[in-house]
């Protein structure tokens, strides 16, 4: 577990937490609900918990708290966070920020990165899973493995092998667009083979759940519309992505006036900044790992985070 100390603020970010060992998908990558109790347990005897709106006048004053403090933020809008932390934070009376990805709870979507998380739990043995990569790529893009330019690709990862980082990156970012879309989905259908509108309405937090969040006193951000890597796209694309959630999250009423970004990947640009600007949003997170002092806390748009994991 990392080293905290007072005058600091770490923002944790959380993804799954589930009861994962008894669940259909015991080999997921996330955060058991026990784990995730005792966790917060931990947050609320030795931490200073933030709401949103603290954290937004703490970034204006630049005052950082004495006390170590903490914000917790939950990505991508999972079930789960509806289903377990929810009512645990409720009981505990701890604010907290959600960030779900539009296009999954309007859509009936699941995100490629979701995708790939579950073909991962789904298929253990990795060459397998790279060779039906390899293959689906073969059919939809004519190319060959050594044709990828695979050694372009950096394996670096805090928590996977390196065989998981290629799968990942593959998927991810390094096939082209549309291309990669049809070849996810191809590899997704055949090792899991369900319907997807149904996995997404399992797998994600409806209008409903946030509404209800939001009416609890939790605060909602934007995680973009279709969860894309902003440092990759064009500032129009850019700007649709955040134009399309603010829109969204303002219908459903639940945006807040210190309304904020968690940037999806971690992923940004040097447009950024000024559409962050544009559209008022008071504070954006990073993946960048560390905590906010008082030497980084002007760069509201680049805070970066802890994973749940350097907690436990």
């Amino acid at each position: 577990m990392i080293k905290t100390e007072n005058n600091k603020i770490y923002i944790v970010m959380y993804h799954y937490v589930r009861e994962i060992k008894k669940s259909k998908y015991p080999n997921l990558k996330g955060l058991e609900y026990n784990e995730f109790k005792r966790q917060i347990d931990y947050f609320e005897k030795n931490f200073n918990i933030l709401s949103n709106d603290q954290i937004s006048e703490i970034l204006v004053s630049k005052k950082i708290p004495k006390k170590k403090s903490i914000l917790l933020t939950f990505d991508d809008g999972y079930k789960d966070h509806y289903k377990y932390v929810y009512p645990y934070l409720i009981k505990k009376k701890i604010s907290a920020i959600f960030y779900p990805s539009v296009m999954c709870v309007k859509n009936k979507k699941v995100l490629d990165v979701n995708k790939i998380h579950f073909l991962l739990e789904k298929e253990q043995d990795r060459d397998k899973l790279l060779n039906l990569i390899f293959f689906f790529t073969k059919k939809i893009l004519n190319k060959d493995p050594d044709e990828l330019k695979l050694d372009k690709i950096i394996l670096k990862g805090r928590y996977d092998d390196n065989k998981t980082i290629l799968i990942k990156r593959l998927l991810q970012n390094h096939l082209p667009l549309p291309e990669r879309e049809r070849i996810v989905n191809k590899v997704f259908n055949y090792v899991l083979d369900i319907d997807e509108k149904d996995f997404s309405s399992s797998l994600y937090m409806n209008s409903k759940d946030i509404i209800e969040l939001y009416n609890n006193n939790f605060t909602i951000g934007s995680h973009g519309y279709n969860h894309f890597w902003w440092g990759k796209i064009n500032k129009n694309l850019q700007e649709e992505e955040i134009k399309k959630s603010i829109n969204f999250f303002k219908k459903i009423k639940v945006f807040d006036k210190n309304f904020s970004v968690c940037f999806p990947h971690g992923s940004y640009n040097t447009e950024t900044n000024k559409l962050l600007e544009k559209y008022k949003i008071k504070f954006a997170l990073t993946t960048k790992v560390g905590h906010v002092n008082k030497n980084n806390i002007r760069n509201k748009f680049r805070l970066p985070r802890f994973d749940t994991n350097d907690f436990k």
